[in-house]
């Protein structure tokens, strides 16, 4: 008891927290860091939950990389949107049977000549296509059904005319569908 008096208060509380700290190193340490009665379930469930709102917070969404990209090539997102639903319904390893790859399907020399060095991954792949886009609507002063005509069938084949191929004329069809609904919903 004598020793105790002798000790000033502050003195004692730095000794009490200075062993929970080494009480706390040792259970990281030796992996021991669950509350008492916990189980090993529950904390693991809680050690993921942390996790995922941690990356949660850090992942950049695929909202955020399509608005970047609308405001760098001028070009809506909704169109950018309806695009991306029509090429691969948002499927970052989407490949077609000619070839293309990625979310806006881009081919092989297309992403070349955009620089594109990787076309699954989700950012380079939207930047490609939107600019890639972009080109097309200035290309055909402004006309976006000839644009996606050539984003679809090829810019060699789209001269003043849009071609008569089923599937491009369908693959306009449902981009202008889509981007007609993205708009209605942003309003």
């Amino acid at each position: 008891m004598g020793v105790l008096n002798s000790m000033s208060e502050g003195t004692v509380f730095q000794n009490v927290e200075r062993i929970l700290l080494r009480i706390e190193e040792i259970k990281r340490r030796f992996g021991v860091n669950r509350n008492p009665g916990q189980s090993d379930f529950q904390q693991v469930l809680e050690q993921q939950e942390e996790k995922n709102a941690h990356e949660k917070s850090d992942r950049i969404t695929y909202d955020d990389i399509i608005k970047a990209a609308s405001d760098r090539y001028r070009i809506p997102e909704e169109l950018i949107k309806a695009v991306i639903t029509q090429e691969s319904n948002f499927k970052e390893d989407a490949v077609s049977n000619k070839g293309a790859v990625g979310m806006m399907q881009l081919m092989p020399q297309t992403s070349d000549l955009l620089g594109v060095e990787d076309p699954f991954d989700a950012e380079q792949n939207i930047f490609g296509g939107t600019h890639y886009l972009r080109q097309l609507i200035d290309l055909y002063g402004g006309n976006l059904n000839k644009a996606l005509a050539a984003y679809n069938a090829g810019p060699n084949r789209v001269n003043n005319e849009i071609p008569n191929i089923p599937e491009t004329l369908g693959f306009i069809e449902s981009v202008l569908e889509n981007y007609n609904k993205f708009s209605k919903s942003k309003e």
